[in-house]
């Protein structure tokens, strides 16, 4: 099946939101109704530091999770900080690694370059956002994991001092833009946010750009198509709107998701979730069997992983396992799977994500990317 009839079929299987979505639209109304009610536990400091030298200001750990002030991201890790009053809502860092915070009564609501963040490590009652910063005492806290998976950075923990030990990740030398393509008419307003490299041999880097933008494209057209059809009695515009996010930029090896979301109509919209991983040394789009290649027998240490990580959330209460044509990308944390609404589990669900780490998978020692760089 096309990537765009499979987009037309979440959209038709999701119905369709209320109008008025922002700017990251049926995701983010559809992760403030999932979110569950977590009672909000703060442990004793953390001693900070960055590149070994200990820093006055400390981190907290809320629910297991350790949080990083944002003046610490400013002050010490050199991070753009601005704020805009009107919308109360607080920038960090810049380009397409720009974090996002607004903040309100209901919480603190995240972006990365418009991308809507969110992951639950667990799906069961006591599920927490591990992305989710947090207003404490009136002092805004970003969870480290953040910084680790999106913005470029890495800790060592040490436990015997209860102290986190922060310093830069080598990146790949390439620039990544952030386009827009925008198709808005009178049946329905579409911006379509997508990726461009640029720092590579050309002949490299026009291949992955290409697979980008002609995607984007397929997106656009297929909302116009949609949009042709609305009924000028529906009172709201369609909407149709893509973005992304960089999930790994290392080691010869660069991987994005995108989310591809659209209302035309009625309770909520539907998001598909598509990723993309490339090698750049040559332009290559890489599958789960090129990234795992090290594992002959990987198909079924996932399948068994995720049937038993499945478990809490699944219409099947034995899980789901690898589909035939899994959706994934490579994250600091390893292979990240995920499935799109409905596939295996209720809307309440939202995109069921899963991240197995390469040492689960691969030989001990191996290194995934050794054929890359």
């Amino acid at each position: 099946m096309k990537k765009t009839m499979k987009w037309s079929a979440a959209v038709l299987a999701a119905g369709v939101i209320l109008g008025g979505a922002n700017v990251t639209g049926g995701t983010l109304a559809h992760a403030a109704a999932a979110k569950p009610a977590v009672k909000q536990a703060v442990q004793p400091s953390v001693v900070l530091k960055y590149n070994g030298t200990t820093l006055t200001q400390q981190g907290k750990i809320v629910n297991g999770i350790t949080m990083i002030p944002v003046t610490v991201l400013r002050d010490s890790l050199g991070l753009p900080l601005n704020y805009n009053p009107g919308t109360k809502t607080y920038t960090l860092g810049s380009g397409t690694a720009k974090l996002s915070l607004e903040v309100s009564e209901y919480g603190v609501t995240s972006n990365l370059n418009g991308y809507y963040i969110y992951n639950y490590g667990d799906y069961g009652a006591n599920a927490v956002d591990v992305y989710e910063s947090k207003n404490i005492n009136g002092h805004l806290y970003v969870p480290f994991k953040v910084l680790n998976d999106f913005m470029g950075f890495k800790g060592v923990w040490n436990p015997s001092l209860k102290s986190l030990d922060i310093s830069k990740q080598t990146m790949n030398s390439i620039n990544i833009s952030n386009e827009t393509l925008t198709k808005s008419n009178k049946n329905a307003s579409i911006v379509i946010h997508y990726p461009q490299v640029s720092g590579l041999p050309d002949d490299v880097q026009s291949k992955i750009n290409k697979v980008f933008k002609d995607d984007a494209e397929a997106f656009a057209a297929d909302s116009e198509e949609q949009a042709s059809h609305r009924d000028g009695k529906v009172e709201h515009m369609y909407e149709f709107i893509q973005s992304f996010a960089v999930t790994y930029n290392r080691e010869g090896i660069l991987s994005v998701v995108t989310d591809k979301y659209g209302y035309t109509g009625g309770a909520h919209g539907g998001t598909f979730r598509d990723g993309m991983t490339f090698s750049l040394k040559d332009g290559k789009q890489l599958g789960l069997a090129d990234v795992l290649k090290a594992a002959p027998d990987y198909k079924q240490k996932l399948d068994a992983i995720l049937k038993q990580k499945t478990k809490k959330v699944t219409f099947d209460e034995k899980g789901a396992g690898l589909s035939e044509t899994p959706g994934f990308y490579v994250s600091e944390g390893g292979i990240t799977i995920f499935y799109q609404q409905y596939e295996i589990a209720p809307y309440a669900a939202g995109l069921p994500t899963y991240t197995i780490s390469f040492g689960d998978l691969l030989p001990k020692g191996t290194n995934p990317f050794a054929d890359y760089k």
